[in-house]
């Protein structure tokens, strides 16, 4: 067990760990949040303009970035618990910490879908407008992975975010808000699926890849 008074023997180092592990962890969440967020629209685009090679491109890039802003984030997290159990025990018990964990795992999870379902069938659709071209239940799938995307970066954006809550609201609270808003957030995915269209134009010098 770690010695609960490092903090006082070596103030100096306690103090660099902090301040390193929160500008690393910061650009993680800058990383992957700004990324998300340009992932969410070009997908939410794709809705009704044809993709084009670069925008395919682009969203490739992006979902590169998010997932070295997820490593980011990870890395600097567990080096956030192993600095609180050196350096300042009580943190462990602080609920948000583990809420916010549990968000990233949930980003971590939804980043595996987009990587191995989302990009693939984005670049498979190269000359034709993407969603409209799906089936409603794909629509809605591809919707939705963009909706928990978006509600799970800013959501742990708030939480990193808010300082009030530390040690104020239970773990179990803040999940159940975060699982009510990312239920509202799927809903709205279905409010967004369009019928499918087997015929979408595609664009000068470029055929329809299957899909």
């Amino acid at each position: 067990m770690f010695d609960t008074n490092l903090a006082a023997v070596y103030p100096d180092l306690s103090q660099a760990l902090r301040t390193g592990l929160r500008v690393l962890h910061f650009v993680g969440l800058v990383l992957g949040l700004g990324s998300a967020t340009l992932l969410d629209v070009f997908l939410f685009r794709s809705r009704r303009q044809p993709v084009t090679a670069g925008l395919a491109e682009l969203a490739e890039t992006a979902g590169s970035l998010v997932s070295a802003g997820l490593a980011v984030l990870w890395a600097t997290g567990l080096g956030f618990l192993f600095y609180y159990a050196a350096f300042d025990p009580p943190r462990l018990e602080n609920p948000k910490v583990w809420a916010k964990v549990a968000i990233v795992l949930v980003l971590s999870i939804n980043g595996i879908f987009i990587h191995a379902v989302a990009l693939p069938q984005l670049r498979a659709s190269v000359g034709r407008v993407f969603l409209s071209s799906l089936s409603p239940v794909r629509q809605h799938l591809f919707l939705s992975i963009g909706m928990v995307s978006a509600v799970s970066w800013y959501g742990a954006m708030l939480l990193g975010a808010v300082p009030q809550l530390n040690f104020v609201v239970p773990a179990q609270m803040i999940l159940a808000l975060y699982g009510l808003v990312l239920f509202c957030g799927v809903c709205v995915a279905s409010m967004l699926v369009t019928p499918p269209h087997d015929k979408d134009l595609p664009i000068s010098g470029q055929t329809n890849a299957p899909l």
